[in-house]
């Protein structure tokens, strides 16, 4: 849904996240529907909001409820709604996207799927005001009315006017509906974050409830703000448009025009544009809302599953397949309540296969979780080993580091990986035609891809890091290469003219020198690269925030929490619940495991840009959770290993570990962690 799966497991993936999330994306539109007449009633009462005539007031907002456009207009916008949940089922993920600099972020706005989502938000705003503008009545109800000039009275044809009250309805239920797209994106609005505490949906949703009706009021006002700005400027574009287009004519004896500030100061206009906008706002959110609630519900997987039919849903099969990260969350999410809670569902985890009498549940969920865990221990070595060399590639990274013969080489390996991405750009394409023309001193057909420079440098170039480091460790690939040497064979009519100058030293020695060209492009790179740097708005757009790739490296960690949790509370259980000892053959990789993950986060939280303390986080309708990740995940690890050594004790000294890692678990074992 998120993401387009393609490949032989697509069938069943799609399978599996139609049967686990299927019924909760229905039920949630349902009641996004069910719930729309309540708001559109709140909204009809406060449009006609008479404080001098109460009763009057309430008895005519009734009446209007039974009317039959009133019910016209409440199907028409039960299908926006039914749109906008659709987009919020393709739209979500349960990784935040962070990007890394401001550039990386206007084109994160800029993208194709982006756009399409912000021009049907718009279109569907402007279908909401409209609605809304008819359902308010009065002078907001019609596009195209009777001149009221004298000449116009006069003709035996009266002329017809443009109700620019009408326009400024419909435009601004446009400009919110892209406003509410761009800060869906802008805020990470569809991340997905699942509660740490499970409670009841109907107690979720109420928690949310005055948040939803306070984030509405106060952005909307923003919103009005923003548009009247808008509109002030440009608002005469539409206006002429429409009345060319239509044939119609402005009245300006009957309301000054709106786009002067004379016109934009008429507070009754701005009170139910406003509403308006509150009104919108909060049906797409309470949309929004039902959604998350009903997609992150947890779900039981079966250990065993009772028929055959059913493998593909049992917990062990889903932790090891490539089913969408949405039923991936959920499944380790099970795996972290049933190792809290379920005794009965341990032992399933803690069982034999008959026939054979092999641990197949247990070997498959801690191979996972091992996996997930030792993934992150690499992510985090990679990301200490470019800020120890303040942002510089390391030599460690290199396919053949031995090749690190010419000064130009030497120069592009130490190149700092925090240079802004112009200059990265400049240095990619230079690169490509400097390999280009120099073969590698392996291979006699010079290929450009079997160089090892392009292999190391690659890392830079990434366009899925922040700061040149990959998200995960399995995304290193090696470069490929077109040809293959021969050793001992020499094919001088292939290889291209190398750019050096080869001179023998006085022992006797063969050193290459750069040519004067090839000394050309590298001077003529060094003052693009000076001249560029020192420009305030390129720096503006390319320079890298450091908060952001240290929240990139920890973008999914609620998996690895999960994974923590649950791998932790199974090796305690396991004590006294594992009959048949399957969990003590694996127990000195898991305490390898989580003490060298322990020894990078430790080494992770001394480095200058990693925060000691995690920041305050106020109560807000937007989830910022995804910043104090990588806080809750050092708890969590420490929490784990000393659950471990607690319930074991001195036990653990009799588990083969190397000499550091049997120091360091003495110190959990003595609480001096």
């Amino acid at each position: 849904m998120a993401s387009a799966m393609s490949g032989p497991g697509a069938g069943g993936s799609r399978d599996i996240l139609w049967r686990v999330l299927g019924w909760r994306i229905v039920a949630s539109i349902v009641w996004s529907v069910v719930l729309l007449p309540v708001c559109t009633t709140v909204f009809i009462i406060f449009s006609s909001i008479d404080l001098f005539h109460p009763i009057q007031w309430l008895s005519d907002s009734f009446n209007d409820l039974y009317s039959s456009y009133v019910i016209f207009y409440l199907l028409m916008l039960s299908v926006v709604i039914i749109i906008i949940s659709v987009f919020n089922v393709e739209f979500y993920a349960v990784v935040p996207s962070i990007p890394c600099s401001r550039l990386a972020l206007i084109g994160k706005i800029l993208h194709p799927q982006q756009l399409l989502h912000s021009f049907v938000h718009a279109a569907m705003g402007m279908v909401m005001a409209w609605c809304a503008a008819v359902m308010t009545k009065g002078q907001y109800s019609f596009l195209v009315v009777p001149c009221t000039s004298s000449e116009s009275l006069d003709r035996p044809a009266a002329q017809t006017c443009l109700n620019e009250y009408h326009l400024f309805f419909l435009l601004a239920g446009a400009f919110m509906g892209y406003s509410y797209s761009l800060l869906y994106f802008v805020n990470n609005m569809n991340y997905v974050q699942f509660p740490i505490i499970q409670q009841y949906k109907f107690l979720r949703f109420r928690r949310s409830l005055l948040l939803i009706v306070k984030h509405s009021c106060m952005e909307s006002l923003f919103l009005v703000r923003n548009f009247c700005i808008v509109y002030y400027f440009l608002g005469y574009i539409p206006k002429a448009w429409i009345t060319t287009a239509m044939d119609l004519h402005t009245d300006e004896q009957f309301h000054r025009p709106l786009d002067t500030i004379s016109g934009l100061l008429n507070l009754s206009l701005l009170y139910h544009v406003w509403l308006c906008g509150v009104f919108l706002l909060m049906t797409w959110y309470i949309s929004w809302i039902l959604f998350k609630i009903y997609s992150t519900e947890a779900h039981v997987f079966p250990v065993q599953p009772p028929f055959a039919e059913e493998s593909d849903e049992c917990l062990p099969k889903v932790l090891n397949s490539n089913a969408p990260l949405i039923i991936k969350y959920l499944a380790f999410q099970d795996l972290m309540l049933l190792a809290q809670y379920s005794s009965s569902r341990r032992q399933e985890v803690f069982s034999l296969s008959q026939p054979g009498g092999h641990p197949h549940n247990w070997t498959a969920i801690s191979r996972e979780c091992l996996s997930l865990l030792n993934d992150m221990t690499q992510r985090l070595v990679l990301y200490q080993e470019a800020a120890a060399t303040n942002g510089r590639v390391s030599s460690s990274h290199s396919v053949e580091p031995k090749e690190l013969d010419s000064p130009v080489k030497q120069k592009i390996e130490l190149e700092p990986s925090y240079q802004p991405a112009w200059v990265k750009l400049l240095l990619q394409c230079w690169l490509c035609f400097v390999t280009a023309k120099t073969p590698d001193a392996r291979s006699p057909f010079g290929t450009p891809f079997g160089s090892s420079m392009v292999k190391r440098v690659a890392g830079i170039f990434d366009g899925n890091t922040c700061y040149g480091l990959p998200q995960s460790p399995q995304l290193i690939r090696r470069g490929p290469r077109l040809w293959t040497s021969v050793s001992g064979q020499q094919m001088p009519e292939f290889s291209n003219p190398s750019p050096y100058t080869f001179l023998n030293n006085a022992e006797g020695r063969t050193v290459r020198q750069p040519s004067v060209f090839y000394s050309w492009i590298e001077n003529k790179r060094e003052q693009i690269k000076n001249f560029l740097s020192k420009r305030v708005l390129i720096m503006y757009f390319f320079s890298k925030h450091p908060e952001a790739s240290i929240q990139a490296v920890f973008s999914d960690a609620q998996m690895h929490i999960w994974a923590l949790e649950g791998l932790s509370h199974l090796v305690a259980a396991s004590f006294t619940e594992d009959s048949f000892g399957v969990v003590q053959t694996t127990l000195p990789a898991i305490l390898n495991t989580l003490l060298t993950l322990q020894e990078a986060v430790d080494k992770y939280f001394k480095l200058p840009h990693a925060s000691s303390k995690p920041p305050r986080i106020s109560g807000s309708l937007v989830d910022t959770s995804y910043k104090t990740l990588r806080f809750a995940f050092r708890a969590s690890l420490k929490t784990a290993i000393y659950r471990i050594t607690t319930t074991f004790g001195e036990h653990l000294n009799a588990v083969q570990a190397s000499a550091e890692h049997q120091k360091r678990l003495q110190q959990f074992l003595e609480f001096k962690e």
